[in-house]
């Protein structure tokens, strides 16, 4: 891979690149990401803990935000260990953050309500879906109906869902859509599966096929695992981020002591006994370490970049590994600690749990909604449908399917508006739904 063509300038289906005096293009996606509906939505989606009652704990949108610091600061970072390569491709280091910046902040834009839960509900709903009505209708559906990754609903909102709807997505760079293609398959490729499970990790649906193709071609994105290399410094930022963020939360909810933070993240921080003792509250300390402990992983995340360059440029790095895992052993294993922390105090703390629970109730009850209407319209077109789905498709709003989708988009669309809704939405719907 070049750098040439991974910094490809052009906008996702435009002919040349349009000047912009005022502002560098990765600047400009940073804008139209930031201005978008779905990243406002962000605010009221699921991080880590759903439905929050205190303010400093993080949502989605919070969290997307401190990854798009970190991520900045870490292309930063490597750009400039890379300056002469970087310039004589006609580029900086700075291209390199606000590249890293703006990918940051698309990389959760397409996650469901409920984070990972509302991931794991929408895709067990469609295999379920697929098999009992889907296959049946004989509409000819796309086979990847069955499932769902928010990664592929991303790109899926980058280039067709929203924005210019039908026409471009939000109109981004070729090079902020190639970097954010964590997993550079489709659903049905062998590299998707995790664990036995097919369908589980993958970046574009068969109806953004050729969004794909055209996105891969212009950025060059080549090799048995043919990442940008931008995607490892977005993945480790976003590593680092909810790695320390997600413990950080769990002092303020009071699940894990601040004595048990200290104890994880001082060895990583590196601060100095003294200079931990001036502070005068648990949440100055909080975030003194955190601090701390960020601006050294990021200067080790730098270095293992580098040191890995050659391969991550040949695409010979699989998707599996990471810049963390491959930083020297003491770091690696002091933030394995909080890692493992956090699975084994948070992501099954019985509030979470409750929530999570929850979020199967509400999704499968919108889901059926949703997809009942757009079925009657893949079926009939829309002057045929009975009245239920009628009324149902007069709440997508601007997500309702168009004349001339064919039956797997039209199907799709009520998978957008679902995994659209915020985490508030999605239950007062459902329980509007339900007659309540």
């Amino acid at each position: 891979m070049r750098w040439e063509t991974l910094f490809e300038r052009r906008r996702f289906l435009s002919d040349a690149a349009r000047p912009a005096p005022n502002r560098n293009a990765f600047q400009i996606d940073q804008d139209r990401i930031v201005f978008s509906r779905p990243f406002r939505r962000l605010q009221q989606k699921t991080q880590v803990h759903p439905l929050p009652f205190n303010a400093h704990v993080r949502n989605r949108l919070l969290h997307t935000l401190e990854v798009a610091s970190v991520g900045r600061s870490l292309g930063f970072a490597v750009g400039s260990r890379l300056r002469g390569e970087l310039v004589a491709a006609g580029h900086t280091p700075d291209d390199l953050g606000y590249l890293v910046q703006a990918v940051c902040l698309a990389h959760d834009i397409g996650n469901p309500p409920f984070g990972h839960a509302g991931e794991e509900v929408i895709a067990t709903f469609m295999a379920r879906w697929m098999e009992a009505e889907g296959r049946a209708s004989g509409l000819g559906l796309d086979e990847d109906l069955r499932f769902f990754d928010g990664n592929a609903q991303g790109f899926r909102i980058l280039t067709r869902a929203d924005g210019y709807r039908e026409r471009g997505g939000l109109k981004l760079t070729s090079a902020s859509l190639g970097a954010f293609l964590k997993y550079p398959w489709d659903a049905l490729d062998p590299r998707a599966a995790r664990q036995g499970r097919a369908g589980v990790k993958f970046n574009h649906f068969a109806t953004e096929r050729e969004a794909f193709a055209a996105v891969t071609a212009a950025c060059g994105l080549e090799g048995p695992h043919p990442r940008h290399p931008a995607v490892w410094l977005m993945e480790a930022a976003d590593d680092i981020t909810y790695g320390l963020a997600d413990l950080e939360d769990a002092v303020e909810l009071q699940i894990v002591p601040y004595a048990t933070y200290e104890a994880l993240v001082a060895p990583l921080a590196r601060v100095e006994g003294a200079r931990l003792a001036a502070e005068d509250t648990e949440a100055q300390k909080v975030a003194l370490l955190r601090s701390g402990a960020i601006g050294r992983l990021i200067g080790a995340a730098a270095e293992a970049y580098c040191a890995h360059h050659p391969r991550f440029m040949a695409g010979a790095v699989p998707a599996g590994d990471s810049l963390i895992g491959l930083c020297e052993t003491e770091l690696r294993e002091l933030f394995r600690a909080v890692q493992d922390t956090n699975r084994d105090k948070l992501y099954f703390h019985p509030r979470k749990a409750e929530f999570e629970i929850g979020a199967w109730d509400v999704l499968e009850k919108t889901l059926a909604v949703f997809l009942e209407a757009c079925l009657a319209v893949a079926r009939h077109g829309f002057d045929d449908i009975p009245s239920r789905p009628r009324q149902a498709l007069s709440l997508m709003q601007d997500y309702h399917p168009k004349p001339g989708f064919t039956p797997s988009e039209t199907i799709r669309c009520a998978v957008d508006f679902v995994s659209g809704m915020t985490d508030n939405y999605a239950a007062h719907l459902a329980a509007r739904l339900r007659g309540l």
